[in-house]
């Protein structure tokens, strides 16, 4: 089809279509600068908050730069704001981590007011991005003390009914299927980053390696549908439920796309929301390039782009006009301004995400070197400043390869017999890597212990680890040094590299998770809690109980010896590595 040499104008398109509740209708990123949010309220008139009383909780996650947001908010969509609790809120909102008893804490009472929703902040970013009032179901915390207890109670009689008979446990179904996956946040380097840091607030700031993910802009944001009753095993372990699963599917069977040029400007932007924290336009965009993807025709037609699943009249609009003119006014507009532009280039410093970078916007920095000047940085950010350029360019797999033989022969010259793998994306077989995560076990299941500390003395008195992110995080069994290394030579470059001690009995489930891809990762988690299971870095456990969308009963940990026995338990035909790059 004929390109034209200029955009048009979207306005004056025959096809336009403005709908107010769509997620991606309009694209004004939240730079957290008052002059985005403090528009003209006289243009918003849907006073969906009309009548309603709001008490923001500032803690956690709600740092004062997101509560004044939210104030702002408020007023403009007709609702009212009280600084201090009164018998006039109608709606209090916390954090998305907050829990029952940790809010109980904070307020310093037993129970929260009764007739107040408690509800999540997600709640009220979706009903202003949707202008609409979101039914609170699944964003409300359980205010009811004899519901908690009486949920721990419910856990302790399924446990031990469960003990009773572990094989039945494994079998017995009913049809009452989760909607969709939980979210497993890496708390690796998200915690380890933050900790470190002192920065708890700024959830942001998680940087996740190769082989793992981000799952807050994956389809797991998505809450499960709230019912009162209990969601035990579901479905048989070995039978696989309905749906195009791409854990299911070799990613060497991937089909031609048809519209790359349409998907990699929609790619762009949804890159562009993520570095300015707009985790739902960016997911969003990332669904539409996932569908794009799947369809096999050339899009002619806004009508043909309009009927693909996934796919709203705005989202047709934008890619009706990267058909027409090659180009996507939005995308450039986002990418020529100035704190645009900047947000990008201060979120590829490791140890920086979109808050803290936004911070620096507002704080008037627009360069690297005013950060290297001006700023207050953190060990982490001087360090990914200090190799900027480096750890941003990808290594060929021979230098990958390299550094894991280096990581190896270091961990056997310490004890025989260790098994070390390097994972993420040199597993999966691509040609280019961003970091490398080499993950170390020992067979008979107690070697590895002692090693670690000594693998980090040995390799820095080798000049090998030059620099550290996190010297030591611990979750539960499993070690994990965040780290940057250079091997020996002229023109050698700084490289980030992960390692990762873990015992034997996890190791498969270890390997799975660090291998990915992210896609991957984020379908076999969404599939396991489909059929009453979950599945993480640690473990795989089936009889998982939940209610509202969450886990009140963790399940049994099965044996998974190998990947090939993980992939058996969903009841599908293994996958390599090599076909898990979706």
């Amino acid at each position: 089809m004929h390109k034209q040499n200029r955009v048009n104008d979207a306005n004056d398109h025959p096809r336009k279509r403005q709908r107010k509740n769509e997620v991606g209708a309009e694209d004004k990123p939240n730079l957290g600068d008052t002059k985005d949010e403090n528009v003209q309220s006289a243009a918003v008139n849907d006073n969906i908050f009309k009548n309603l009383t709001f008490f923001i909780l500032q803690a956690g996650g709600l740092t004062k730069a997101r509560c004044d947001i939210f104030r702002n908010q408020i007023f403009k969509h007709g609702g009212q704001h009280e600084k201090n609790r009164t018998p006039n809120i109608t709606h209090m909102i916390i954090d998305d981590k907050m829990d029952y008893e940790k809010l109980c804490k904070i307020l310093k009472v037993e129970a929260p007011p009764p007739n107040v929703k408690i509800v999540k902040s997600m709640w009220l970013s979706m009903c202003i991005k949707q202008k609409e009032l979101v039914p609170t179901n699944g964003f409300e915390v359980q205010m009811n003390a004899s519901n908690v207890k009486e949920k721990n109670m419910s856990a302790i009689s399924i446990a031990g009914d469960q003990s009773k008979d572990s094989t039945k446990e494994e079998k017995t179904c009913s049809n009452n299927v989760p909607a969709s996956g939980t979210c497993h946040v890496d708390k690796y380097k998200k915690d380890a980053v933050l900790n470190a840091q002192g920065e708890g607030d700024d959830e942001s700031d998680y940087m996740p390696s190769d082989g793992e993910e981000d799952c807050r802009n994956s389809d797991d944001m998505i809450k499960e549908s709230s019912t009162s009753s209990f969601r035990p095993t579901s479905v048989s372990p070995r039978k696989l439920p309905k749906g195009n699963w791409v854990c299911a599917q070799s990613s060497l069977q991937k089909t031609y796309n048809a519209n790359q040029h349409i998907t990699e400007k929609l790619e762009q932007l949804a890159k562009t929301y993520q570095s300015t924290n707009d985790r739902w336009r960016a997911m969003t965009y990332q669904k539409a390039v996932a569908a794009l993807k799947r369809y096999d025709k050339e899009i002619t037609s806004w009508e043909q782009a309009k009927a693909i699943p996934g796919i709203g009249a705005s989202l047709a609009d934008k890619i009706w006009e990267i058909v027409e003119s090659g180009e996507l006014r939005k995308l450039n507009e986002l990418s020529s301004a100035g704190d645009i532009a900047t947000l990008n280039l201060f979120t590829n410093i490791w140890g920086a995400g979109p808050t803290t970078a936004r911070a620096w916007v507002q704080q008037g920095m627009r360069s690297l070197e005013d950060l290297k000047t001006k700023a207050n940085l953190t060990r982490q950010q001087k360090v990914g400043l200090k190799y900027y350029d480096e750890l941003l360019d990808r290594m060929p797999r021979e230098e990958a390869a390299e550094i894991e033989a280096t990581v190896k022969e270091a961990a056997l010259s310490i004890q025989s017999g260790l098994i070390a793998m390097a994972c993420g994306s040199y597993r999966r077989g691509k040609k280019t890597c961003g970091d490398v995560d080499v993950l170390i076990t020992h067979p008979d299941g107690h070697s590895h212990k002692g090693v670690f500390n000594k693998l980090l003395v040995k390799l820095k008195d080798q000049g090998f680890l030059t620099d550290d992110l996190v010297s030591h995080e611990e979750v539960g069994n499993q070690k994990k040094y965040l780290g940057v290394c250079k091997l020996p030579g002229a023109g050698r470059k700084h490289r980030r590299l992960d390692i990762i001690v873990v015992p034997h009995s996890e190791f498969a489930c270890a390997l799975m998770y660090f291998t990915g891809s992210a896609h991957f990762n984020r379908s076999m988690r969404h599939l396991a809690t489909k059929m009453g299971m979950s599945l993480n870095e640690h473990s795989l456990n089936t009889g998982v109980v939940r209610k509202n969308g969450e886990k009140i009963f963790k399940g049994t940990p099965v044996s998974t010896p190998s990947e090939e026995a993980i992939f058996a338990e969903f009841g599908l035909p293994y996958r390599p590595p090599e076909e898990r790059d979706h």
